[in-house]
């Protein structure tokens, strides 16, 4: 039986195709290796590289990270407008769980910074989706 090396070639193309489309559809889950505890105390950091990567590593942890969402709603009010986006997403990330923060993250709506305000909506629409009436809901083009 002679195999020409085109066959070999499309089939090894194949199933490279195949094998790197089969995890396009899954959606990941809480990321269990991040320490919680340990990413709380980094949101208190001074550093912060540390902090926003704390809320990152938070965010990875999905709901797991429930604990941490009193510290997270205190960097709401960080003067950093990087932090306090990346705040919102790792609460918007912990789901419906976070839903002490929907108090503040509706005072974060008028924050001067479009990409906060784009994402507190978002962490908003995620947390409580009728916490954030369509016709509310600031013109982010306009600032």
């Amino acid at each position: 039986m002679k195999i020409s090396l085109r066959f070999l070639f499309y089939l090894g193309l194949s199933s490279l195709m195949a094998g790197s489309f089969a995890g396009c559809s899954k959606v990941a889950g809480p990321d269990k290796t991040v320490d919680v505890s340990a990413m709380i105390t980094a949101l208190k950091s001074p550093d912060k590289d540390t902090r926003d990567n704390a809320c990152v590593e938070l965010a990875k942890a999905k709901e797991n990270a429930a604990p941490a969402v009193s510290a997270l709603i205190e960097l709401l009010k960080h003067s950093d407008p990087e932090t306090r986006r990346l705040a919102a997403y790792a609460l918007q990330e912990i789901g419906p769980k976070a839903s002490a923060a929907v108090p503040a993250l509706k005072e974060l709506l008028n924050d001067p910074e479009r990409t906060v305000i784009t994402q507190t909506i978002n962490s908003l629409r995620t947390i409580d989706p009728t916490s954030v009436p369509a016709e509310n809901v600031p013109n982010v083009e306009s600032k």
